[in-house]
């Protein structure tokens, strides 16, 4: 996600219109049948598309759009990707090995790669990519986040390459199955990165032929590729002849649009729409649910006043109603979540899923505990003349704030704590993270098979500080949970590691730097004419590569 956005995703998802529709409920459960391409499809017509926005920019290692995470996938391939059932598995890389210590990578890569611009994919092609992310800091947010225990790179050979840790990394070869960690031509790296945003050069099934940023994408399939990973059955180019991405930021015209068959599919489909998708026979609807973090509806500055206090950070989260405010934002479609790891993701454990669900007379207990027993004419606590009050930024428009932020506002003020709006905009809200000054900020969500994120999120080293760009917005560094959440992601122990990861998810509960508030959703629909639609294990999002189209597909224009 872009930086604003990615603090701000929540308030992007708040501000949908709240009229509510009895929603089927999203499952946590897929079939082996929506990641493994289960027969043979029909080459040829045009797909067009439709998403909210559009990622303005297709430079992975920099840019960190949501909607990256599926148009990427059309241009740029991985080393590896992981099956269905979450396991690391050949693709660029036909094999690798760790070294018993577990900081060397070894990899042996396919001899028959190019990049669209001609360049092999080779070794030295690793090492560029890897070194132009760390070389990039912190514009690089997500990619470097996942690099960050990579020292160097060593081409052994042509078509071998040894990536040396400074730290034992299990999780690595899940973040190398990551988007973020697609290849981009050496060529262009070196001697034209600035290109890289409107004509980046992969190594994937498609090519961008034109561009629009923000508005348009036009991609045309590649004739020569055949490096396809094993979860599609044919080797060879993409069955769709082209496919077109359009930005079309209204709900409804994104839904009247695929209901007319001007789009055959939209990447993001309108919450309010749903009960409409799915009693179309002409549209197949699907509430996907990521694994990694769920979306967080408060991230409090646990270094800073009032939420230094974790008595009041629990309050708060006892406080807010997750299912009202959840089912208001949504219509109904998201999954209410009270605890800190997605529940599809590896090494979740359901034990402390009611720990902070809504108890406001709990929370009521926790002030009064704390010394905040006295209320003013407003409602709002005060302890020593001085009021429970926070400021929590936003990046809306103070005047229209969205309905469910007011609805969260609303929760905590019956409580007793004051939240006062402030919105900030551009590029004033990351250098405020940065500096730490802020009391609250909107959440966000952080796709991942693997629970080491949990350590990208709440490890004190993540902390985003001047010279970093660390993701543990809550500012948290607890002790305690620093050295269960490190030992975890240096364990090459798998039972050591899950015990582990469930010692911190039960301390995420004591500690409360943020409020889960729902799965992290992602809603696609397309029309029966298109087929072959498989998703990504890494963030259940659509692949295309398989896709095809019944006859009746149009020219790229």
């Amino acid at each position: 996600m872009p930086p604003v956005r990615l603090l701000a995703s929540l308030l992007f998802t708040f501000g949908m219109a709240a009229a509510i529709a009895q929603a089927a409920p999203a499952s946590l459960h897929y079939p082996a049948s929506d990641y493994i391409e289960q027969s043979a499809g029909r080459s040829g017509g045009v797909l067009h598309t439709s998403a909210s926005y559009e990622a303005g920019s297709f430079d992975i290692h920099r840019l960190h759009a949501g909607n990256l995470l599926w148009q990427s996938r059309l241009v740029f391939d991985n080393l590896v990707y992981l099956d269905h059932a979450g396991v690391a598995t050949p693709w660029l890389a036909t094999s690798w090995q760790v070294s018993p210590d577990g900081r060397v990578y070894t990899f042996h890569l396919r001899r028959d790669v190019t990049f669209s611009d001609g360049t092999r994919f080779d070794a030295e092609a690793v090492r560029v990519n890897f070194e132009r992310i760390k070389q990039l800091g912190t514009q690089s947010r997500i990619s470097n986040a996942y690099l960050s225990p990579y020292r160097e790179g060593v081409a052994v050979d042509r078509y071998t390459f040894e990536a040396r840790l400074d730290a034992p990394y299990p999780a690595f070869l899940s973040f190398l199955a990551q988007t973020w960690l697609g290849f981009i031509s050496p060529r262009q790296i070196l001697a034209d990165p600035d290109s890289i945003a409107v004509r980046p050069v992969g190594t994937g099934p498609f090519v961008l032929a034109d561009y629009l940023p923000g508005k348009r994408a036009v991609l045309k399939r590649r004739a020569d590729y055949a490096w396809a990973p094993d979860y599609l059955r044919h080797k060879g180019p993409a069955y769709l002849e082209g496919i077109v991405i359009e930005a079309v930021h209204d709900d409804a015209a994104r839904t009247a649009a695929l209901q007319a068959g001007q789009h055959q599919l939209t990447f993001e489909a309108a919450l309010t729409d749903g009960r409409k998708l799915r009693a179309d026979p002409e549209l197949v609807f699907s509430n996907r649910v990521r694994p990694g973090s769920p979306m967080r509806s408060l991230a409090f500055n646990t270094a800073r006043f009032p939420f230094d206090d974790v008595r009041i950070r629990r309050a708060a989260a006892l406080t807010i109603d997750r299912a009202t405010v959840t089912r208001d934002m949504s219509s109904g479609e998201f999954i209410p979540k009270a605890d800190f790891l997605g529940t599809n993701t590896p090494g979740y454990v359901a034990t402390y899923k009611d720990v902070l669900a809504y108890d406001p007379a709990g929370a009521a207990r926790l002030l009064d505990a704390a010394g905040w027993s006295q209320r003013g004419a407003d409602g709002i606590r005060s302890k020593d003349g001085r009021r429970l009050s926070a400021e929590l930024l936003t990046t809306g428009d103070e005047r229209t704030p969205p309905a469910s932020v007011l609805a969260i506002q609303s929760d905590l003020k019956k409580a007793g704590i004051e939240l006062r709006l402030k919105p900030v905009k551009g590029d004033a809200l990351s250098e405020t993270v940065r500096a730490g000054q802020y009391d609250a900020l909107t959440g966000g969500w952080w796709s991942a098979a693997t629970p080491d994120v949990l350590f990208l999120l709440y490890h004190g080293s993540q902390v985003a500080r001047q010279n970093t760009f660390g993701q543990d917005t809550g500012r948290l560094a607890d002790p305690q949970l620093d050295d269960l959440l490190l030992r975890a992601r240096q364990s090459q122990d798998a039972g050591e590691r899950d015990s582990l990861y469930r010692q911190a998810q039960k301390l995420l509960t004591e500690l409360v730097p943020v409020v889960p508030l729902h799965e992290s959703h992602h809603l696609i629909a397309y029309s029966k004419r298109l087929h072959g639609v498989l998703f990504d294990t890494t963030h259940n999002t659509p692949i295309l590569t398989g896709a095809w189209l019944e006859p009746d597909g149009t020219p790229v224009k």
